[in-house]
């Protein structure tokens, strides 16, 4: 049984996340061995769930509260939520995780089942299903089928068929340990919304002007939800996303000033100006970097979570 216990509100310092999400919808990751990949506080804006399968019992904590991890359990976390694998090695760790954006769970959903209701904090198992050593077993056959995919072409193909299995299963457990489902309130809702539109029209005018018009909702309204919902600003939310956006251009070699206009600046110097803020470093600085890295240099690239360790340390 899992315990939890309150603690002290966070401080709001929390580093925001990101992983293969970004490029195909969805990230899957067996943790068996090894560091702890996000040993600090951070959030994301796409759902995770994480299958625990450790020899020992795991802490976790999401926002204010710790919990006890078991054998059996997944962990889910809704977009935006603060949270954090208390552990530090991954040996007595093994846990399966995956992360999905709101557009992949939702072209996974039908009329009859929303799968949003899965990860959305209102429901009475958030954020841990107990389904115990038993129950679990149908996810492990899943996870050792998807680590041992041997197919030359069509891989991604093989992988989205068991996560979409894997979604149907959990799914079914949810509603069958809730059985009323979880309440998706109008916030929810909007939030989500705002979300998915911005990631697929980062490239065009995102002022709260237009989005107010898109979501038919009063642009101060908008704002003041969405920092409420998120502990985020809509500004800094798209502005992160639209330099993520930009250090994945720059690994295929795609010029700076194209770069800033298809992401959504207008000019390049608002664009140098807000990569340097998140990032700590210049664009060019930067694509210098990850060109030394493809040609087989040492150096690290740099994100918004490593220059955040680094600031803190000074």
């Amino acid at each position: 049984m899992s315990q939890n216990m309150n603690l002290s509100p966070f401080s709001g310092t929390a580093s925001h996340f990101s992983n293969n999400t970004e490029r195909f919808g969805f990230d899957a990751e067996l943790h068996q061995s090894g560091k702890n990949k996000a040993p600090m506080f951070h959030f994301h804006d796409f759902y995770e769930y994480v299958i625990y399968l450790g020899k020992e019992p795991a802490r976790y904590r999401l926002l204010d509260r710790e919990y006890e991890i078991n054998f059996g359990d997944i962990v889910r976390s809704d977009l935006m939520d603060e949270h954090v694998w208390l552990i530090n090695d991954n040996e007595e760790h093994m846990r399966f995780s995956v992360g999905l954006t709101f557009h992949f769970v939702m072209s996974c959903s039908t009329k009859e089942d929303n799968l949003i209701q899965i990860f959305s904090r209102n429901g009475n198992s958030y954020p841990v299903l107990h389904l115990g050593s038993l129950d679990i077993h149908k996810y492990i056959d899943l996870i050792t089928t998807f680590q041992d995919c041997t197919l030359e072409h069509g891989k991604t193909v093989f992988h989205l068929g068991i996560l979409h299995q894997m979604l149907a299963y959990l799914q079914d457990d949810f509603l069958r340990l809730n059985s009323g489902g979880a309440i998706l309130t109008r916030q929810d809702n909007l939030v989500c919304e705002l979300i998915n539109y911005i990631n697929l029209h980062l490239g065009e005018d995102l002022s709260l002007k237009t989005l107010g018009k898109v979501t038919n909702y009063n642009p101060t309204y908008l704002s003041r939800t969405f920092k409420n919902m998120t502990r985020s600003t809509l500004k800094l939310y798209i502005d992160q996303k639209r330099i993520q956006t930009a250090t994945l251009l720059m690994g295929k070699g795609t010029p700076l000033t194209e770069i800033a206009m298809e992401v959504g600046f207008q000019n390049y110097c608002t664009f140098y100006n807000t990569f340097r803020r998140i990032m700590g470093v210049s664009p060019e600085s930067y694509a210098k970097t990850q060109e030394h890295q493809a040609q087989g240099g040492e150096l690290k690239t740099l994100t918004p979570e490593t220059l955040e360790r680094k600031q803190a340390r000074l």
